[in-house]
């Protein structure tokens, strides 16, 4: 039976040669470190770092995921990207020492900057022990509060770093995760550095001055330096309530009530409101601070305390802004975007202006009146025939939000010209006096009847009215437009010319109406706009230029008979404007005559599109494609066989279209060029040329159709004017009203452009966009959100409101620290110094007082804590209000509440009394009225230890 042999498989048998979860989890953490390459000597030593240096740079951000108990992990490594720079003989570090103990013993980055770092923030970390690398292992789910998980988790840390030779700090989050609360070590040679953070909401009574500070940090320092403990500390206040200091921008609203005195109104400038609504600066922090003093020249206890804010050695400040302040400008511009995808029409509004209600309504019989007869008629010379009796048709007026006066104002503001002593003419320079920019924004000129309109129409959506006062201003717009053109009054504050395809389709339309009513005047017999709006010799020079250039020489007396003799009677020349140099005829030696045209057809961009389309739908090889092509040329042919009877094909060519003309070799017996031959594509048989040339007839200009009928196309743009929907006249003018945006941000900023921080990038960028925008079609239903135009313009509308903050955010500033008015003499702050310490605040940065507490500006911030202790008083005299009071040189009084956080920073390092060179110690105190925080960094030689 003891001989008997026992079966090994019946029994478990457990490899121990297998690694373990936890063993796995080991290794991996060291796997990782060796990847970020965080071993002795390849972290290097760049020195210390630039005074907040820390929260200036950008951070790099490494991320690995591990698990381990059911428990995912990331590891997160923060490396800061520091500019490299040559290291001075004082901030080169010695040989082999670690980054991290050079980064604990350095004050530069004490106390950095947290908020108002846009999309980043600075790492807790980062902040508290100025370390510019270090590694975090972070849970992802769940935080970890037992005890255990966490002896167990930084077991595993050690190790991993022990044995990966690790010198960059790891930490692990522990506890809630709201509290920040880590755990870490980091090894260099032979010395061992833990952090351990303690996190309470009340604060001990010990701990609240310096002296039990120390008492705690030397207790955790087991060996004597020789060195004293150097101390930073801080003291940070808080002012949120300005009173007399605060800076609220008013509302100016043109047009209304309590814009300005009637007295005033011709000297207000009509503009969009521009503002805030509240002070945009929502707080002001004052930092005093020492930078380094030792603990043995300086007592902080309950009964006696030498950090004196007023003797603070260093003074500075930080702005806090609101975060999103309602600005006048933009919320304007935004509510006139919310409409813009209005359908209703202007009948839903005013019912009397559907048809056959305003048969009676003055102004809707353009068409009839442009063409009507010269002979009178019955009833226009009789009184009541044709009326019924009526003594004549009444002007229906419309009811709306708009009363007459206010309408009557902005009318006059719209059309200057129809007061003779206008306050607001246009300033419109004459063509070629401006280079075109084709990068500019496709609207119009800044002051220009279509920018006066656009702000208008938006004023009435958002203080007039809405939608029905954008209606009703639109209607006296478009009444106002048609009694201009029956009349062939100009309409003031548009460029001259034909339509110009480089602004925006509204001032093309009312480049039209001009170019339609001055058409017809010339037709009656009177002279154009250009020269009915000049006065004196001027006026009287241009009248003689104009009449000399309404001479047609057509030819003398004898070369008259001579071409009544050589043409037959039936076909005369007619319509000759002059002759074409010394150029004759081909077959003829009859001079060539340049005939009396036509003039150009002008067309708007939409009715360029529409023709586009037409053809494109048509095809080249269209019958009706070929008319509308070739109309203007048909005509140009007709003009010159009128006035050359002998010409041919190959004359017009040389006149029309010099190029199609090929010379040959000069000859000096015809000097006239009739030496030569058509192009290739003039060759080609059954051309659009050769076509409309056997086509066409001799007949004058005069004579011909006309290509251009201004009377119809007049009728166009006034039905145009008049079928818009609410949406489509926002359509119209939305790109006028945001160049019109543009130009008052950049009036409003003035000199501050140079204080704003990035100001011509940005309005370089604004200015692009909406040059782009302004260039696209509308478009409504896109397949995304983003493709639709008002979205973009939306996106266009958030950077132009940061811009009206930032500016308004300059000026509230200046009125809270800088002088005015009598403290002229004690303000002695360069301008450029005022600049680049406005710049400052404006990102968030500290801005150091030269002089600290003895300097205008603290005076300044002094006088700000006093009023506003004085106010609390006032509000609350039962309830007690700590502060802490001063007398002024000067005999001010002035008065600081508690400290909202107070910073207190203990360093150690150096040489030890008995054990040679010592390894950094480091302690911070941060502690505010609800919150105390220990950030410890304790380091021990493990070579005595």
């Amino acid at each position: 039976m003891l001989n008997e042999e026992v079966d090994d498989t019946e029994f478990f048998q457990q490899d121990f040669t297998t690694a373990s979860e936890w063993e796995i989890f080991n290794a991996r953490l060291e796997e990782i470190f060796h990847e970020w390459k965080l071993s002795y000597g390849l972290a290097g030593n760049q020195g210390r770092l630039g005074r907040n240096e820390l929260s200036l740079c950008e951070w790099t951000v490494l991320k690995e995921k591990l698990s381990f108990a059911d428990v995912e992990l990331d590891v997160v490594r923060y490396k800061a990207n520091v500019s490299e720079r040559e290291l001075s003989p004082e901030s080169k570090p010695e040989s082999g020492e670690c980054q991290a103990f050079v980064d604990l013993l350095a004050n530069d980055n004490d106390y950095s900057i947290i908020d108002h770092m846009a999309d980043r923030r600075l790492h807790p970390l980062a902040q508290w022990y100025g370390l510019r690398e270090f590694v975090v292992v972070v849970p992802v789910k769940q935080s970890i509060t037992n005890e255990s998980q966490i002896r167990i988790l930084m077991s595993s840390i050690h190790i991993a770093v022990s044995e990966s030779s690790c010198d960059v700090p790891v930490f692990v989050q522990v506890l809630e995760k709201v509290q920040n609360v880590f755990l870490g070590v980091c090894e260099s040679d032979s010395v061992k550095l833990l952090f351990d953070i303690v996190h309470l909401n009340i604060i001990p009574p010990t701990c609240k001055y310096l002296s039990g500070l120390l008492d705690v940090f030397k207790g955790k320092v087991s060996v004597p330096y020789m060195d004293p403990v150097a101390v930073s500390v801080r003291f940070t206040y808080s002012l949120n309530k300005f009173l007399n200091y605060s800076y609220v921008a008013e509302k100016n609203i043109p047009f209304s009530d309590n814009s300005d005195e009637e007295s005033d109104f011709a000297e207000t400038k009509i503009s969009l409101p521009f503002g805030v609504g509240v002070d945009p600066v929502s707080e002001l922090i004052l930092h005093c601070t020492w930078p380094q003093v030792a603990d043995n020249v300086v007592i902080d206890s309950q009964t006696y305390s030498d950090f004196d804010p007023l003797t603070a050695p260093a003074w500075s400040i930080r702005a806090r802004f609101e975060d999103t302040p309602v600005c006048y400008m933009a919320e304007c511009m935004q509510e006139f975007l919310q409409i813009s995808e209005s359908k209703r029409a202007i009948t839903e509004y005013f019912p009397e202006l559907t048809y056959g209600a305003t048969q009676n309504i003055e102004g809707t019989k353009a068409l009839e009146r442009l063409t009507e007869s010269k002979i009178p008629t019955l009833a226009s010379v009789i009184p009541g025939i044709g009326s019924g009796g009526a003594t004549g048709s009444k002007e229906l007026k419309l009811e709306g939000p708009l009363n007459d006066d206010l309408l009557k104002d902005m009318l006059y503001y719209l059309f200057p010209d129809a007061q003779s002593d206008s306050a607001y003419p246009y300033k419109i320079p004459l063509p070629g006096q401006t280079e075109f920019d084709p990068l500019k924004i496709k609207s119009a000129h800044p002051d220009s009847l279509v920018h006066r309109l656009a702000m208008l129409l938006g004023l009435c959506n958002s203080f007039f009215g809405g939608k029905r006062a954008v209606a009703q201003l639109w209607v006296e717009f478009a009444q106002e437009m048609r009694y201009r053109v029956e009349r062939c009054i100009q309409i003031p504050g548009i460029a001259a010319g034909f339509p110009d395809s480089r602004t925006c389709l509204l001032h093309q339309k009312l480049q039209m109406l001009n170019v339609c009513m001055e058409r017809r005047r010339i037709r009656e017999g009177g002279l154009p706009f250009a020269m009915t709006n000049r006065t004196g010799s001027e006026a009287d020079s241009r009248e003689g230029s104009h009449e000399s250039e309404d001479e047609f020489f057509d030819c003398s007396d004898d070369e008259e008979a001579e071409s009544k003799r050589r043409h037959a009677a039936w076909n005369q020349p007619v319509g000759r404007l002059s002759k074409l140099g010394k150029m004759l005829l081909v077959d003829s030696d009859e001079p060539l005559y340049i005939p009396i045209t036509q003039e150009p057809v002008p067309k708007t961009e939409d009715q360029l599109e529409d023709d586009a389309e037409v053809m494109l739908k048509l095809g080249p090889g269209s019958e009706l494609c070929t008319q509308m092509m070739s109309a203007s040329l048909l005509s140009d042919m007709e003009s010159f066989k009128a006035a050359n009877p002998a010409g041919k094909l190959e004359d017009f060519i040389r006149w029309y279209s010099p190029r199609d003309w090929i010379e040959e070799d000069a000859d000096e017996r015809d000097p006239f060029g009739r030496k030569g031959h058509l192009s290739s594509r003039m060759l080609i048989p059954g051309n659009t040329w050769q076509t409309v040339w056997e086509n066409a007839r001799p007949v004058p200009a005069r004579r011909q159709r006309r290509l251009f009928d201004d009377a119809k196309e007049a009728e166009k743009v006034l039905h145009y004017f008049e079928s818009r929907t609410i949406g489509q006249i926002t359509q119209l003018t939305v790109s006028s009203l945001f160049h019109t945006s543009i130009r008052i941000l950049t009036e409003e900023a003035g000199s501050d452009r140079e204080v704003i921080p990035s100001f011509a990038e940005n309005m370089d960028k604004i200015t692009s966009t909406c040059c782009k925008l302004s260039r696209e079609n509308w478009v409504t239903n896109a397949p995304t959100s983003r493709g639709n135009s008002w979205k973009k313009y939306e996106v266009l509308l958030g950077d132009i409101t940061q811009l009206e903050n930032v500016i308004i955010q300059v000026r509230s500033l200046r009125k809270k620290l800088f002088s005015t008015g009598n403290e002229q003499a004690e303000d002695t702050m360069d301008v450029e110094g005022k600049r680049e310490f406005l710049s400052k605040l404006l990102k968030a940065f500290e801005s150091e007082l030269d002089g600290g507490a003895k300097s205008f500006i603290a005076k300044r911030v002094l006088e700000m804590f006093t009023e506003a202790k004085k106010a609390a008083n006032e509000q609350a005299n039962e309830k007690s209000v700590a502060l802490v009071s001063f007398m002024l040189a000067d005999g001010a009084y002035v008065c600081l509440p508690d400290p909202v956080e107070k910073q207190f920073t203990l360093r150690l390092g150096g040489k030890t009394v008995n054990k040679g060179m010592g390894s950094p110690q480091f302690m911070r105190a941060i502690f505010t009225h609800n919150e105390f925080r220990l950030c410890g960094a304790f380091s021990q030689n493990t070579t005595f230890y």
